[in-house]
């Protein structure tokens, strides 16, 4: 972002009047013409009021300024209009003047005292009082006085004052006083203004889940790159959304799993932790799904995120690969006992199997089968339908039925899975999204 300092002296926020004695001229009222070319004019310029001394002290130092060209000199005698200050139109003249010899001479302090003096005048219009407290801030801000900005351009924005990017102006003042909530609610505004605007700033996004992360709100970290992905469906923000996702819930190794599946199919598998954490997922008791730990791992290696020099990973690989032969050969004869048991979680399992061989259409049948036998009960008792259809939706994700998949994730209960199933169903609506059309019906 450019630093304030120049939006404070390049950027044309008001334009500042000309000098010039004239403005000491009474106009005289503009009589309306009468007959067929009569036309309507514009009202005249207010009276002012200028006291005899400012008028003198204030002419001699716009002669200096304008026609002598000389600002420097300008400026030394400026303490002269300040003293003949009588009453607020001389305060304004000598508010505009400040500015105008400010600016010649690339003096800040003698523009933000102009400032002051146009703040203090009853005479200046409100729309202008607005727009210098903005410049105002500004040069707070470009002076690190971030208490002082955020103050001044509070009171800009609540004076009207839009643009300029003032919503995150405001968020990066309060942030550099360790204020991040505020912050976030800043940025949130100029997310608004510009989605009001027909634009996405990414940057706005990415810095507000910083701050979240910050102090480990890690849930509202996760909430804005989701919103991140709605506008883009790009791996990185995948990465973070989930990361951060799974930081946020206390989640079992199934839940956990499932979010590493996502995290997979999004091409969002980063880091070394991520491929250890996708392992623990799968083998927590032992290595329950070899062909999908052996595909896991070979991506990992390829990619160059983990080395086969590792021993842990090398260890998991060769156990993988060692249980994926005796898995490969009995897994078509556990299809029919599990569909013919009396309980559906023996099909649940077996789909598990399927699905982790990316057999999805077995699997499905499978969990299809399990679901049919409702409730799904394990040995404890305890009800996993709704791990059973989460696992039938993923299935129906990987088949493409989309449709199919989004009324399943549509029906899941569980606060965990519900949550996650948010996630999928996203990744849903960007595959949609992507899909070429179909093609034009034959004539």
């Amino acid at each position: 972002m450019k630093s304030v300092s120049k939006i404070a002296l390049i950027l044309s926020l008001v334009a500042v009047p000309s000098m010039s004695t004239s403005a000491f001229a009474q106009d005289k009222p503009v009589k309306e013409k009468k007959g067929k070319d009569k036309k309507e004019v514009a009202p005249a310029a207010p009276k002012r009021n200028y006291s005899k001394p400012f008028i003198a002290a204030f002419s001699a130092v716009v002669d200096i300024l304008t026609k002598q060209k000389n600002p420097e000199g300008a400026k030394a005698e400026f303490p002269k209009v300040l003293a003949a200050i009588a009453n607020d139109d001389d305060r304004y003249e000598a508010g505009v003047l400040a500015i105008n010899i400010g600016a010649g001479v690339k003096d800040l302090a003698l523009q933000e005292q102009g400032i002051d003096l146009l703040l203090a005048s009853t005479t200046t219009p409100a729309n202008l009082k607005t727009e210098y407290t903005f410049r105002k801030a500004a040069f707070a801000y470009d002076s690190k006085n971030f208490v002082k900005a955020e103050t001044l351009m509070i009171d800009a924005y609540n004076m009207g004052h839009r643009g300029n990017t003032i919503e995150l102006l405001i968020s990066n003042a309060m942030s550099q006083q360790n204020k991040d909530a505020e912050a976030i609610t800043w940025l949130a505004k100029a997310i608004e203004a510009d989605k009001v605007a027909g634009n996405v700033n990414k940057a706005y996004f990415v810095r507000a889940a910083i701050l979240s992360a910050k102090s480990k709100n890690y849930a509202g970290a996760a909430n804005w790159y989701k919103q991140l992905l709605a506008t883009e469906n790009n791996a990185d923000y995948w990465h973070d959304a989930l990361a951060f996702f799974d930081r946020s819930l206390t989640l079992n190794p199934e839940e956990s799993l499932d979010v590493m599946r996502l995290m997979r199919v999004t091409n969002g598998l980063r880091f070394q932790q991520e491929y250890a954490q996708y392992l623990d997922s799968l083998s927590y008791i032992g290595v329950r799904y070899p062909a999908e730990a052996v595909s896991v791992l070979e991506e990992g290696f390829e990619k160059g995120v983990i080395s086969r020099n590792n021993v842990t990973f090398s260890e998991k690989y060769n156990e993988a690969k060692t249980r994926l032969i005796e898995d490969t050969a009995t897994l078509a004869g556990t299809i029919a006992p599990a569909k013919a048991n009396a309980k559906g979680m023996l099909a649940s399992l077996t789909g598990d199997s399927f699905f982790s061989h990316k057999k999805y259409e077995t699997a499905k049948e499978l969990y299809e089968s399990a679901l049919s036998k409702s409730p799904v009960l394990d040995k404890d008792g305890k009800d996993q339908t709704d791990r059973t259809r989460f696992r039938l939706a993923m299935t129906k994700v990987m088949l493409r039925d989309y449709a199919g998949a989004t009324t399943d994730f549509a029906m899941v209960t569980g606060a965990n899975r519900k949550a996650i199933g948010e996630y999928w169903v996203m990744h849903i609506e960007q595959q949609i999204k992507a899909a070429p059309p179909p093609p034009p019906a034959a004539t």
